[in-house]
């Protein structure tokens, strides 16, 4: 029998999730980061693209690397988190044409908000980062050219008083139709 999570879940996943950038100087255990993949993966998706590729970035010397990837606004939410994921997907040169491609793309950014769900439900903070240079990042990640970066994200636990105003997003209204 399916039901809807009490507001406490709600909460923890949504309502107090707001983007986090300074985080505690907490470590994030493997077995925490175990746990968030065995979340992630069970999502729903079209299985067009294959499985899931997640690298989960701990040690100083890949995150200087993955920071070296980014733009210098980005850097600090990087660096200091105690974690960072890559959500990878198959490159180009590995999928056998542009629809696929594009699906490819899709399944990744769909995994992507997996791994946020799941990091949450987990009690991590998340930091989700778009801008990066997919080149470096691949040279450095994936030099054998099959997967390539799509999405990173810093996890962690934030710092309680700094998250962003969730305030500016759309309302229902604004945002929705309903036909």
């Amino acid at each position: 029998m399916r039901r809807i999570v009490n507001d406490e879940a709600l909460d923890i996943l949504f309502r107090n999730a707001g983007d986090r950038h300074v985080w505690l100087a907490r470590p994030i255990s493997d077995t925490i980061l175990r746990a968030v993949w065995e979340l992630a993966r069970l999502g729903p998706s079209s299985g067009a693209c294959g499985a899931l590729h997640l690298v989960f970035v701990k040690s100083e010397e890949p995150k200087a690397r993955l920071a070296a990837a980014l733009p210098e606004v980005e850097r600090a939410a990087l660096t200091t988190a105690p974690a960072a994921a890559i959500v990878a997907c198959p490159a180009a040169s590995s999928a056998p044409g542009p629809v696929l491609r594009d699906a490819a793309l899709r399944e990744a950014a769909l995994h992507a908000a997996y791994l946020m769900v799941a990091g949450r439900a987990l009690g991590l903070d998340c930091a989700p980062i778009w801008q990066f240079d997919a080149a470096r990042l691949d040279r450095e990640f994936f030099p054998d050219g099959r997967m390539t970066a799509s999405f990173l994200c810093a996890l962690g636990y934030g710092e309680d008083r700094q998250t962003e105003a969730s305030d500016l997003r759309p309302t229902f209204t604004e945002a929705c139709a309903i036909l």
